[in-house]
């Protein structure tokens, strides 16, 4: 098959967070099972500032949008690692900025029109001999429009793409891609889309609906997730368009990239380990926590934390149980991400209060978060949702015990530690409350002072398999279903 992954972010090109590491591990994935892949990304400034090497191809983009013409070029690479081609669409109007969606907590204000040129990017590349696909994949709401163009009669597309078949993937059903009715004409589509049947959604343009509505198939990234997002609690306002292709809906959990993400070869931690030898991992605490300048102790329960600071990732609830545990001088702690400017300012606030202790590092850092990743005891994940989650997984592999909440992808991937039975790789609570919260932590410090407990649980998650090979094979068969080949 020749199927072409539509996403906004695809590592190592740009990322935010897990869809980058997930459209590029799919693609891997999928190339080692013999098809024919190709990922396409806006080439935004970080692909510059990565020094990636890029060479332009003879498919020149002249888009009216918004009754304007924008012009723009489309550039190649190859994804390391494996024989997948990445195109990257060039305009420095749209991309030549230091976000990918927005700066200093605001959202770009022609996000609409930055997201309507990728997708008319992706059709001009499938009506050319470049590349047209089998299997059209389109991730989260900058790439939904993609199956509505080809629902249509959109710029005569389905003249040459008539046979294509699209997949949508939500990987989180909280970021919809909302604007409002007055930019809809900015799409191109017809008005007989801008309906409750449709596009709209209570008066204004919702680009995730249109994934969701005209995909041949809706994917989300975990089994319990898909369930989760039918429900109010979870769908974000979209349970009932949710519910309604039910039976197109598909919960297919995330993979990892054992290529990138394994402590016996991760070239950027400072000593490699396995499961049968574990000395490393001590190695690598203690020079974590010579890298933050906190007390080297052997002894210490070492915690961490990487993500987006917001609600969502239960990042408060974290930051309110930090001074009572901090004060207790039992543990240290380490944090890594960006996001709600309050969260950030509280984290930095504790850090203040507790300098021998605390260490928060504000934005991304990719080698940072591997040193976090071996360096730490336990990695907290308290999320009020979580459609699969990654750091988790990651956290498995390198002996470092996930607390998490039972929500979504963390509840299909995480078992719970039973002293009776030694069974278990972690440590999981119900509610989104710092009381429950605190008491896992403590539970996992009690297990911590058992030496020979605390390695028996490292090692059972690290003999944990969460690789792509099985996930790709759903795809696989997902995608020969709908193209009438099972």
């Amino acid at each position: 098959m020749r199927i072409l992954m539509a996403s906004a972010e695809a590592s190592p090109f740009a990322k935010t967070g897990g869809l980058a590491d997930v459209t590029s591990s799919l693609s891997k994935a999928l190339d080692k099972r013999g098809h024919e892949v190709a990922l396409i990304l806006p080439k935004y400034l970080m692909v510059d500032r990565g020094g990636i090497k890029t060479e332009p191809i003879d498919l020149p983009l002249l888009t009216p949008i918004s009754g304007q013409e924008r012009t723009g070029w489309i550039h190649r690479a190859v994804l390391p690692g494996s024989n997948c081609q990445v195109y990257l669409v060039t305009n420095d109007h749209y991309y030549n900025r230091n976000g990918l969606y927005g700066e200093n907590g605001r959202d770009y204000p022609d996000n609409l029109e930055r997201f309507v040129f990728f997708c008319r990017a992706v059709l001009e590349l499938m009506r050319s001999d470049e590349f047209v696909p089998d299997i059209l994949h389109c991730h989260d709401w900058q790439a939904a429009l993609l199956p509505a163009y080809l629902r249509s009669d959109f710029d005569s597309i389905l003249k040459v793409a008539g046979g294509v078949r699209s997949v949508f993937t939500t990987h989180n059903i909280a970021f919809q891609g909302f604007f409002p009715r007055d930019q809809f004409e900015t799409t191109g589509l017809s008005w007989n889309l801008f309906t409750p049947d449709g596009v709209e959604y209570y008066g204004d343009l919702n680009l995730m609906k249109s994934g969701l509505v005209y995909s041949d198939a809706v994917t989300t990234v975990s089994e319990r997730y898909a369930a989760e997002i039918m429900t109010p609690e979870y769908g974000c306002g979209l349970e009932s368009v949710v519910a309604s292709v039910r039976d197109r809906l598909h919960g297919i959990l995330n993979g990892v990239d054992y290529d990138l993400w394994n402590p016996e070869t991760d070239s950027l931690i400072p000593a490699n380990y396995s499961r049968d030898n574990l000395s490393g991992k001590a190695q690598c605490k203690a020079a974590l926590q010579k890298e933050l300048d906190l007390p080297t102790n052997p002894e210490i329960p070492l915690l961490g934390s990487i993500g987006r600071f917001d609600r969502q990732k239960g990042l408060d609830l974290i930051a309110e149980i930090l001074e009572d545990l901090l004060l207790r001088g039992e543990v240290q702690f380490v944090i890594l991400g960006s996001g709600d400017p309050e969260i950030e300012r509280q984290f930095q606030r504790l850090q203040e209060r507790f300098p021998d202790s605390l260490r928060v590092r504000i934005g991304l850092d990719e080698a940072l978060a591997h040193g976090i990743q071996a360096g730490v005891d336990m990695f907290l994940m308290p999320s009020r949702f979580e459609p699969c989650g990654l750091a988790q997984l990651y956290s498995l592999k390198y002996g470092t015990v996930p607390i998490v909440r039972m929500t979504g992808g963390l509840a299909d991937t995480i078992r719970d530690f039973n002293e009776a039975q030694k069974d278990g790789y972690g440590f999981v609570f119900n509610k989104a409350e710092g009381k429950e919260l605190l008491h896992a932590v403590e539970r996992a410090i009690s297990v911590y002072r058992d030496k020979t407990a605390w390695e028996a649980l490292m090692k059972r998650g690290m003999a944990c398999d969460f690789s792509w090979d099985a996930s790709a094979k759903r795809y696989e068969r997902l995608y020969r279903t709908l193209l009438g080949e099972e």
